[in-house]
């Protein structure tokens, strides 16, 4: 009986202090990492004017050293989704692991909160909110977020303000690439030496390959391993085609073309 007794305290005192770590100190904790985050986001407007004086600073320390007659703007606009290629938003959200993620709505309360907290334990819950956090997080550590709790909390913060496009939009506008190349606009006029918006479905498609999750940033600027881009790029379209995106037509088309990067002069 006495066994039983101290079984019974353990068990009240293990669910006391749960019930303290789970509405006192997490909420807590929570709070005080937000009070002091690196950049405060207290709106939309605050995550672009944060990600242009990043992106602005960082091109300008290009143009430093070039003479005057070969610099550029470093000036960023604010990203806009309808600037975006459909085909090249639909090869990005496909990469990320969310084909249908314009098909399903925002991930709000409970499940949102959910994915934030298992984010934190290294889990990924199913789902097309995974990719909300992504495109999120992704924001967060360009917003000069360092620890895995700052990025959470910022990237809550940047989840709240910005919608499923613009989430997108900038995510791909604010990605770096290369020294001073940031942005999927000043990648394709830096690899493929043509504006984003004039890339054909191929060209797209071989753009696809320089962002994440492939990376073959190199690959393609240098024009190495052609063949072998071809082929990966090839099966990017055959998977777009797969899920309905594109017809298997346009997708055959696409693939009959060469890469790209072999008529780019470098």
């Amino acid at each position: 009986m006495r066994a039983l007794k101290t079984v019974v305290k353990l068990f009240l005192w293990l669910s006391l202090l749960t019930i303290i770590t789970v509405g006192v100190l997490l909420p807590g904790t929570w709070m005080y990492t937000a009070a002091n985050l690196q950049n405060q986001i207290e709106s939309e407007s605050d995550v672009e004017i944060h990600l242009r004086q990043s992106i602005e600073s960082e091109r300008q320390s290009v143009q430093i050293g070039r003479p005057a007659s070969a610099r550029v703007s470093v000036k960023w606009e604010k990203p806009d989704f309808s600037r975006l290629p459909k085909h090249l938003i639909a090869f990005y959200i496909t990469a990320t692991g969310c084909p249908d993620y314009f098909r399903s709505p925002r991930e709000e309360g409970w499940p949102w909160s959910k994915r934030l907290f298992a984010s934190l334990q290294n889990r990924i819950l199913d789902g097309d909110g995974a990719c909300e956090l992504i495109f999120a997080r992704n924001l967060a550590r360009r917003l000069n977020m360092k620890t895995d709790l700052q990025v959470a909390v910022a990237a809550d913060r940047v989840h709240h303000f910005l919608a499923k496009d613009q989430l997108v939009a900038f995510d791909l506008h604010s990605m770096w690439f290369d020294h001073g190349v940031i942005g999927v606009e000043t990648a394709s006029e830096v690899v493929m030496q043509k504006p984003l918006t004039q890339l054909n479905l191929a060209e797209l498609a071989e753009l696809q390959l320089a962002i994440p999750p492939w990376g073959f940033w190199d690959d393609i600027k240098n024009c190495r391993n052609a063949a072998k881009l071809k082929e990966a790029r090839d099966s990017l379209l055959a998977e777009l085609a797969g899920i309905g995106h594109i017809s298997d037509e346009m997708s055959r088309t696409a693939s009959a073309q060469p890469v790209r990067c072999l008529s780019v002069k470098r």
